[in-house]
């Protein structure tokens, strides 16, 4: 290489440093356009003989400084993906405890919803055994009441006629 292309490395080096840094690479509408290649001061580089060596250890540095923060995120992220993985699992189980807990509660349901109306059709068949009882006594307690007026009849027609009376 030589003292031209370190040189023009230098100047552009200088300019990048005193503008403001562009992510895509391009300069604002207002800026000026840098001077070609060719329109750079070509010095040997005897005047400044240290300057190319700090201009790349800075270009080092922030190299290394953007490594360095690239692994750092790539550090968060690996720990937000083993989170959120953790998190999904956690999710899906939790999932699978409600739908095993819901079936349970549709099959107490169902078993509840079973047995009060066995319970249901027990009463039912109590209420009309006992109605069927009640009307049975009734019946009795007509039929019997039915017979003591016969009878009652039955010994004033066998009393002498002058005792009737006194019945």
């Amino acid at each position: 290489m030589n003292a031209a292309f370190w040189a023009q490395l230098d100047a552009r080096i200088a300019r990048a440093g005193a503008e403001p840094a562009i992510a895509d690479g391009l300069r604002p509408a207002d800026a000026p356009n840098p001077p070609a290649p060719s329109e750079a001061p070509c010095d040997s580089g005897a005047d400044h003989p240290s300057r190319p060596v700090a201009d790349w250890s800075q270009i080092l540095d922030t190299l290394s400084a953007a490594s360095v923060a690239a692994q750092a995120r790539d550090q968060r992220l690996r720990q937000q993906s083993t989170t959120c993985e953790t998190l999904s699992a956690d999710l899906e189980a939790a999932q699978q405890e409600i739908q095993t807990l819901r079936e349970l509660l549709e099959d107490a349901r169902a078993q509840a919803a079973r047995q009060v109306h066995a319970i249901e059709m027990q009463a039912d068949r109590r209420v009309q055994e006992a109605e069927a009882r009640a009307e049975a006594a009734t019946q009795r307690a007509a039929a019997a009441e039915d017979w003591l007026k016969r009878i009652e009849q039955a010994s004033r027609d066998l009393l002498p006629e002058g005792r009737h009376a006194a019945a």
